[in-house]
This record gives structure tokens, sequence and C-alpha cells, in this order.
């Protein structure tokens, strides 16, 4: 009896260390920078899993490594933590980056962690992410490594295009309306880009820096994936003034936000995806020269 038992202990110990998981890794050379939008998104990653000679009950975990490219691991699956899988043995099981990926069982280390905590992105680089199947109790292997490398590139805000910087604009035309363009968001993101354009009024004792930080904009608009807007401000616009010797001047800015009306990106000055502010004038007399700033 003793021998029977011993024997099939022996059977379920080789059946457990015989058994493969493979797995086939799917990744999108440049999935989304916001790592929570990978989810359960297929088309950013997938990992189809088929059994191979599992025996009934047979379980595993993802160990799940994320690299730079010269091997450097700077993000790993807690694997007293995450989840446990059993395996379909009469065909495949597909996976995605909740199982795969899980944000809350991810270990990150150094800048990667800081950027991760402050930006819910790791910076701009090339990276590596590698999974392999191991069994629950000891971590070992359950099947082959297979990695795939990925990219994330660096969010382009809008760059400021009319009007340009120091532009004049003729009074009479301003009153009725002003053309603003601006750049897409670039890389495209996954989710439609709500463009908030505000323009503040510059008073003459003010700097722009004084009046973006400090006044009430007299625009402030939300525009959903489009690049212009005409504003029709229907103002009275001030006249030249003699003591500074200054036009009316405005400045405007655009700031970029995602489908939860978060900062599409994280700007290393004060962190609200704004684009870099500029200038323009308001010119009731077309003889006059707008004073510079210093």
């Amino acid at each position: 009896m003793k021998k029977l038992i011993a024997s099939i202990i022996t059977i379920f110990i080789v059946a457990n260390a015989t058994a493969q998981i493979k797995f086939n890794l799917i990744v999108s050379a440049q999935p989304p920078a916001q790592l929570s939008e990978w989810s359960n998104r297929r088309e950013v990653l997938t990992v189809v899993v088929t059994a191979l000679g599992v025996p009934p009950g047979f379980q595993y975990k993802i160990k799940t490594e994320i690299k730079t490219l010269d091997g450097t691991v700077i993000g790993s699956a807690d694997l007293a933590r995450t989840p446990i899988f059993t395996p379909n043995s009469t065909g495949t099981d597909i996976l995605t980056a909740n199982d795969v990926m899980p944000l809350e069982f991810m270990l990150f280390t150094g800048k990667y962690k800081t950027s991760l905590e402050r930006t819910g992105k790791l910076p701009a680089d090339n990276y590596t992410i590698c999974v392999q199947p191991v069994r629950p109790v000891d971590f070992g292997p359950a099947g082959e490594v297979q990695c795939k490398n990925f990219y994330l590139a660096t969010t382009q805000l809008p760059i400021l295009m009319k009007p340009y910087n120091e532009e004049i604009l003729d009074a009479k035309k301003a009153q009725t309306a002003i053309i603003f363009r601006w750049t897409p968001v670039v890389p495209t993101q996954p989710s439609p880009v709500k463009y908030r354009i505000q323009v503040f009024e510059v008073l003459p004792t003010q700097s722009p820096v004084q009046a973006l930080r400090s006044n009430q904009p007299l625009l402030d608009k939300e525009i959903l994936a489009a690049t212009q807007y005409i504003w029709q401000p229907q103002l009275t616009f001030m006249p030249y003034d003699n003591e500074t010797k200054k036009l009316p001047t405005f400045i405007w800015t655009i700031q970029s936000l995602d489908k939860d009306n978060k900062p599409v990106t994280q700007t290393d000055g004060n962190g609200e995806g704004r684009s870099e502010p500029i200038i323009f004038f308001i010119n009731p007399d077309k003889d006059r020269k707008p004073k510079k700033e210093n």
C-alpha cells in the first residue's frame, strides 16, 4: 500500500514537473504611455495560453518583468500577491494586461516608481516586457519565458500657432473675431483630447507671467478634439498707454485634458499639461509699435 501511495505521489510530481504552459505574448509596439490604459485592451497586450500535458487541478502564476533594453529590471510582479490561474485543458485562454501586469501587484524601482506615482506613466524610452508561467508554491518555471519590446513615446503638448508670439492684431477685426490655432497632442491619445483655451489680459503694471497666474481669464473654453477656436470677444480694448508705452497685451495658453479631465502629460513646470504660453497685442492705432517685454 505504501509503495502504491509513493508511486502515485511520484507520478503526480513528475506530471507537474513536466506539465508545460505555453505563452504566446502579443504587445503593441507603441502602447499608451498611461499604464492604466492598458487594462483589458487586447490590442495593447494579449497572452494566448495553451496547456500541454497539464494534469487536472494544475495551477500557475505569471512572472512578469519590465526591463530597459540593457536588461535592467525596473518593474516586476510581486508573486506572493499575484492571482493564481487554472488553465483550460481542452483549449486556449486569452489573458490581457489586467491578468498579466496587474498594477496593484507590480513593484517598480527608482525614477520609474517616482514617474508612475506622479504621472501614471513610465519615462519615454524603449522597454522589454517578459512573462513566464511559474508554479504557485515555489515559483519554479512551468513554461518558457516570452519577451517583447515596446516603446513609450514622449507626449508633445500643443504648439500655439495663431496668434503667433507678439503678433499685433487690428482692434476692429479683433472685436469681431480672433482665430486661435494650435497643433494636436502627439502621439494620438487613446481617447479624444479636450483642449482648454484660456486668454488673460496683461495689465500695464504686470508681466505676462503675473497675468497668467493671478488674473481671471477673459476666455476659458473647452474644445473637444479640435485644434481651432474662433473667439468673438465683443470687448472694448483699452487704448495705447502713453505712460507705459504699451499696447493692450494678452497672453494665451492651451491645457490638454484626457477623458477624466486630468492633464494629458505632466510637465517639468506646473504639472498641469499646459502649453508654453505666448502673448499678442491689440493695436487701436496701426502706427503704434508695441514695447517689447524684457
